[in-house]
C-alpha cells in the first residue's frame, strides 16, 4: 500500500507521490490530510468566485480616487504658479515643505553631518 501512488489536486495544483511519502509527510506535521467531498469542492470554489459587481465597485472606487488625485495634483501646480508669480522661489518652497513633514531630530542630525562634510572638504 505504501508504494501506491496517489495524485493530491486543489487551488490549481496537483502533485504525483506515494502512501509512503504521503504518510512521512503527515507524520511530520501530525496529521494525514483529509479527503476532498464535493462540498469541499463547492465551498473551495465559492472563495475563489468573482462577481462582477463587486469588482466592478473595485474599479471605479479606484479610478474614483485617481481622478481625485490628479484634481489635486493639478491644484498643487497652480498654488506654485501662484507663488512664482508673486516672486517666491518655488524650490526652495518645496523644500520648506517636505522639510515640515520630518521630525526636527532627523533635520538636525541631517545638518550637523551635511556641515561636518562641508568641514572635510573645506567648503565653510
Amino acid at each position: 500500500m505504501d508504494a501506491t501512488r496517489v495524485t493530491i489536486s486543489g487551488g490549481g495544483m496537483s502533485f504525483d507521490t506515494t502512501m509512503g511519502e504521503l504518510k512521512s509527510a503527515a507524520s511530520k506535521i501530525g496529521r494525514l490530510p483529509m479527503k476532498e467531498t464535493a462540498d469541499d469542492r463547492k465551498v473551495s470554489d465559492n472563495a475563489y468566485s468573482v462577481t462582477g459587481a463587486e469588482l466592478r465597485n473595485f474599479i471605479e472606487r479606484f479610478e474614483q480616487l485617481a481622478a481625485e488625485k490628479a484634481d489635486i495634483a493639478d491644484q498643487q501646480k497652480e498654488v506654485m504658479a501662484e507663488a512664482k508669480g508673486r516672486g517666491y522661489d518655488t524650490k526652495v518652497i518645496r523644500k520648506l515643505i517636505a522639510l515640515r513633514k520630518r521630525k526636527p531630530d532627523d533635520i538636525a542630525e541631517e545638518e550637523a553631518i551635511l556641515e561636518m562634510y562641508k568641514q572635510a572638504l573645506g567648503m565653510t
